[in-house]
């Protein structure tokens, strides 16, 4: 299956179920690991996604874990039943990396896969990682997934 090329530098979203079917929305600042099966070309691109996740309703109240100068995106994910995640290390030094997803919102009620739209339930097909969401605030996604990341 072909695969598109990793949008280094742009600021996209990926999502992936948890061992229960619930769903997180992964942003990369530009350079966080994107699962291989998040860039096939038979999927709606990453660079697409996070509009199309704004377009579904709001369903439940968030939390916000991590003070952050604009949160609103964050929130309006986690609003709509995500968990929230970010490539943090974008603003930090490599001595003081986490090299790993940090949660930043969570839904107060979680939707989970079945929850979705068929379009949007399809981008989840083969990403689902071995944990669950609602007790990891810190996610390496390449012990998971095969990922791609900036080269």
């Amino acid at each position: 299956m072909e695969e598109r090329g990793y949008p280094e530098g742009l600021d996209c979203v990926w999502i992936g179920s948890d061992r229960e079917g619930r769903v997180g929305a992964f942003v990369t600042g530009g350079e966080g690991p994107i699962p291989a099966g998040a860039l096939l070309a038979d999927r709606l691109s990453v660079e697409e996604i996070e509009g199309r996740l704004n377009e579904l309703p709001a369903v439940t109240s968030a939390r916000l874990l991590v003070p952050l100068k604009r949160p609103d995106d964050f929130v309006e994910l986690a609003r709509r039943g995500f968990f929230a995640y970010d490539w943090t290390d974008v603003h930090r030094t490599s001595s003081e990396a986490l090299r790993a997803y940090e949660q930043v919102a969570v839904p107060e009620t979680p939707i989970s896969a079945k929850d979705l739209p068929a379009e949007i339930a399809a981008l989840l097909d083969g990403i689902v990682l071995n944990v669950s969401f609602a007790q990891e605030a810190k996610i390496d996604v390449t012990r998971h997934l095969d990922c791609r990341t900036v080269r």
